[in-house]
């Protein structure tokens, strides 16, 4: 009966009730806190992520802009491109290699 007055005092002591419901509740509150910890940790993860998928957002509207500006200028190159040639086909249609030729534009004394 000695060790039981023993564990009683120790249990008063320590806080009694306060003691008993820590003995009990102590794998609630680790899962408790371990909720909470991931819950944080989440968060911030989270908060990563939101982050990133609002750059990888401005990345492809900057790359859409960019592509559209590229094809303007593909588009005006391919535009004058075709011009240069109509015109080359023009010159040399109307490009008399005779000696005062009457048809030749620019007129020349050659």
């Amino acid at each position: 009966m000695d060790w039981i007055s023993v564990a009683v005092t120790v249990i008063t002591s320590l806080g009694g009730f306060e003691f008993i419901k820590w003995a009990v509740t102590r794998k609630y509150g680790k899962r408790v806190d371990e909720a909470t910890a991931d819950d944080s940790e989440f968060g911030v993860l989270r908060k990563q992520i939101e982050f990133l998928q609002e750059q990888l957002l401005k990345k492809e509207e900057r790359f859409a802009s960019q592509t559209d500006v590229l094809r303007a200028t593909t588009a005006r190159e391919l535009e004058l491109t075709r011009k240069v040639s109509v015109l080359e086909t023009e010159r040399a249609l109307k490009l008399c290699e005779r000696r005062n030729c009457a048809s030749r534009e620019p007129q020349s004394g050659y």
